[in-house]
């Protein structure tokens, strides 16, 4: 009795000491070089205080460079042996990067040897985690910016159109109004330009397929595949329904696939971050009023619920409706009407309705109770809620969060709000309070409402461009910088947000980096 109880107590002494430090090395290789997949995901890492490498800048992808995967798959394999965790894009070491995913030319049997290089990755070193990331190629409703094949700025709304019915039609079947809509749709796109869409896709679902027979057999500790920018009727949907097919008898806690591309790096960083600190982050998840969990965001195709949870799964954490005490409370601001705007549109005011004080009520009295908690501001699609951030200013609750977010897509800001939340209590108060103006600047400051003013003050008087900035970039750099400067003055007092450097990484208005200068 006395060896089994010695035992149980060395068992528990183990898990409850083990360092940090023995296991602090992140190896990661994001999907290109925008600052949400490289420099904001190694930020947190590194305020969680573990050593994170990454390949040079010159072998991702970026804005006008191809990523290199030969490249890449070398300094992998020189670096492998450092590693105790590996965190990586499929994107990028099968195509060059997400956008390469997308434009690629490569033959089949290219992909497919590169795919086989996981099998030797994770053989160079037995004992570091992998952990992969990849994504259904997106089918958007319309593109521009070289970003997707040149055709598809001026027959991609017909090709979503097409790709959308044909997959309702496999599962509820078409009115006649719809079909005749389909017939019209089919004949406005060239035969041979869809054909080189669907080939593409082929050759890509190919690749998800290859990685999931992986996972099966044990190379991965995780596989994440992202729907990126998709609809509740699309072909990036009926994809993914294939994909989940093909992934039966994979455990959750092996692989999953949810809407979303941007956020899949943070997703897994925290993911090895728990693995590595052997912890499982028990989350409880509270809505506003309103249609809470059953909103389906813009560009996804699945209820908020759904996501949240397989989020949380994702990245190591596990969802309980009431714990005794959670590690992190997630407290998700959805519409009232379960209908997400642009944060560009005139209804982004910064009037508080009721159910918007009383969600602020709800975040006040978990912080007064000594609970972390982090906020996933997924109201408006593509920015903040102005009201829910006034709200949060004026009851000075900016600077005790554990994490923000309110990017983009929703499922952008809950893999941030999510992956940042569970890192935050290996953080000191600065470095959370550093990423937070960060969220704070990009996500409220600039995509909900500075960027809409540089466009009619710079953009639309030059008749620039919102996708090439160029000679009008250095003017809407400095008036960028000037605007985010007074933003952090006026609304964030008593963060660290003094020293603030703001450009265009990619030559266009869509993104800005933030960098909270020591």
């Amino acid at each position: 009795m006395f060896k089994k109880l010695f035992a149980l107590a060395a068992v528990v002494w183990l898990l409850a000491s083990a360092p940090a430090a023995e296991a602090k090395t992140m190896l990661y290789v994001p999907a290109d070089d925008r600052p949400v997949s490289l420099e904001y995901a190694v930020d947190t890492v590194k305020a969680a205080d573990f050593d994170i490498l990454t390949p040079p800048a010159e072998y991702l992808a970026g804005r006008n460079r191809k990523g290199d995967p030969d490249k890449l798959w070398e300094w992998l394999s020189e670096h492998v042996a450092q590693a105790d965790a590996i965190i990586v894009s499929a994107d990028s070491l099968i195509y060059g990067g997400l956008v390469d995913s997308r434009m690629h030319n490569f033959a089949s049997y290219a992909l497919e040897w590169r795919v086989k290089r996981f099998e030797n990755l994770k053989k160079a070193n037995p004992s570091a985690r992998l952990y992969v990331f990849n994504t259904i190629m997106r089918t958007p409703k319309a593109s521009v910016g070289d970003v997707e094949p040149w055709y598809y700025e001026k027959y991609g709304s017909e090709i979503f159109l097409i790709t959308a019915l044909q997959d309702k039609a496999e599962l509820k079947g078409l009115s006649a109004d719809e079909q005749k809509r389909l017939e019209t749709a089919i004949k406005a796109v060239p035969a041979d330009l869809f054909e080189d869409w669907m080939n593409r896709r082929a050759k890509n679902f190919k690749v998800n397929e290859e990685l999931i027979r992986l996972a099966k057999n044990g190379q991965f500790s995780y596989l994440l595949i992202g729907r990126d920018d998709t609809a509740p009727y699309s072909q990036s949907h009926k994809e993914g329904l294939a994909i989940s097919k093909l992934a039966t008898g994979l455990p959750v806690s092996k692989f999953t696939t949810f809407p979303g591309a941007d956020q899949l790096g943070m997703v897994l960083l925290a993911r090895a971050y728990n693995d590595l600190t052997l912890q499982i982050p028990i989350v409880q998840v509270e809505y506003a009023f309103g249609a809470g969990g059953a909103t389906v965001p813009s560009y996804e195709d699945q209820p908020t619920s759904h996501t949240i949870n397989d989020h949380i799964i994702a990245a190591g954490g596990i969802v309980m409706v009431k714990p005794q005490k959670p590690d992190l409370i997630l407290a998700v601001n959805t519409p009232v009407n379960g209908v997400t705007l642009e944060a560009e549109a005139i209804e982004n005011t910064t009037f508080a309705s009721f159910s918007t004080r009383q969600f602020v009520d709800k975040v006040a009295r978990q912080i007064t109770a000594g609970q972390k908690v982090a906020v996933a501001d997924i109201a408006f699609a593509n920015g903040a809620d102005n009201a829910l951030m006034h709200e949060m200013t004026e009851r000075r609750l900016l600077g005790e969060l554990s994490s923000y977010s309110g990017w983009n897509t929703a499922s952008n800001t809950l893999g941030f709000a999510i992956g940042q939340g569970m890192m935050a209590g290996a953080m000191d108060d600065n470095e959370r309070q550093r990423l937070l103006v960060v969220r704070y600047l990009d996500d409220w400051a600039y995509q909900a409402n500075i960027r809409g003013q540089l466009y009619h003050e710079v953009i639309y008087p030059n008749n620039g461009s919102l996708i090439y900035l160029d000679e009008l970039k250095p003017l809407l750099t400095e008036k960028a910088d000037k605007k985010i400067a007074l933003f952090a003055k006026r609304h964030l007092a008593g963060l660290p947000a003094d020293k603030l450097k703001v450009e265009f990484p990619w030559n266009r208005m869509f993104e800005l980096t933030i960098q909270v200068q020591p």
